[in-house]
């Protein structure tokens, strides 16, 4: 027998974390943007990780999170989370917005389903074929119609973005699955993640020394990072990671509609149809997602 309310909830969640994501490129835009993109994915895993940390002790999960630094797959998601942030900044660096987007996040789908599946969580299902290849060709159409250019290097980025992205969710799953906390492990493995890329904070540049970089730094760190992923954790219980990475198509949409609200930037007609079929395949795959009131994954 299936329950469909906490399933629900969960897609909501990721979905919410999704559109905190979608915020970033904006942020950066509007607040510090000759900002060296290494050094600011450096800063906002910092406050992401202290943030989260402080909610983890809050909770009182601190213990949870000290236990949780000997688990090998705890580290493979921290090292992960380091390489998703670094590359996926220098694949929108090098090959623009629509782009860098659109291979990192197009592919992490079909990464994410597959890996999860080779480890026994469960085979995404044609469901989940079918909207995905909805939501990717609508992803198609809003890159398309931005006149993206294709640069080699940043593709490359873009490609280790989505590995990277697909390893943090499918090892985070197995981790909640197997009964530990999400916050707790979402604390550790950013935790693990911003020692690995601390060094590059020493060429982060001036840019936090003014009133908008600061601003930056806050609102990636502990909005786009600490409480989006507190809600990202809160899908893992209950969704397949291909699923959770399908969800999370809706971070383009955001940033779509921020870039013409707030950056002036304008869409044709075919990119607005991108972003319907974005939004209408998320919201078919809620509807068609099921999991045991167990939590146990769905074959």
């Amino acid at each position: 027998m299936t329950s469909a309310r906490p399933v629900r909830a969960a897609a909501l969640a990721v979905a919410g974390a999704a559109a905190l994501f979608g915020t970033s490129g904006t942020a950066r835009a509007l607040l510090a943007p000759e900002s060296w993109p290494p050094g600011v994915a450096a800063v906002r895993l910092l406050i992401g990780a202290v943030g989260l940390l402080g909610f983890a002790w809050y909770c009182g999960l601190f213990p949870h999170v000290r236990a949780l630094a000997t688990h090998p797959l705890l580290w493979l998601s921290g090292v992960a989370v380091a390489g998703y942030q670094v590359a996926f900044f220098l694949g929108v660096e090098w090959t623009g917005v629509a782009v860098g987007t659109l291979v990192s996040l197009g592919l992490a789908p079909l990464m994410a389903g597959l890996l999860g599946w080779s480890i026994g969580e469960g085979a995404p299902g044609w469901p989940w074929a079918g909207v995905t290849a909805i939501a990717v060709l609508g992803l198609v159409l809003l890159t398309l119609a931005g006149g993206a250019t294709v640069d080699l290097r940043g593709v490359a980025a873009a490609l280790g973005a989505g590995a990277c992205y697909s390893v943090y969710t499918v090892f985070g799953t197995s981790l909640v699955r197997s009964g530990n906390d999400s916050t707790a492990v979402m604390a550790a493995a950013f935790t693990i993640g911003a020692v690995v890329i601390s060094p590059m904070l020493l060429g982060a540049g001036d840019w936090l020394a003014t009133p908008g970089g600061v601003a930056l730094a806050l609102w990636l760190g502990l909005g786009a990072t600490s409480v989006a992923y507190v809600l990202f954790g809160r899908g893992l219980r209950w969704l397949q990671p291909g699923h959770v990475a399908t969800l999370n198509l809706i971070e383009p949409v955001v940033a779509t509609v921020l870039g013409v609200l707030l950056l002036g930037e304008s869409l044709e007609p075919v990119a607005w149809l991108g972003c319907a079929l974005i939004l209408v395949s998320l919201a078919s795959l809620g509807l068609l997602e099921r999991r045991p009131s167990g939590g146990s994954a769905a074959v």
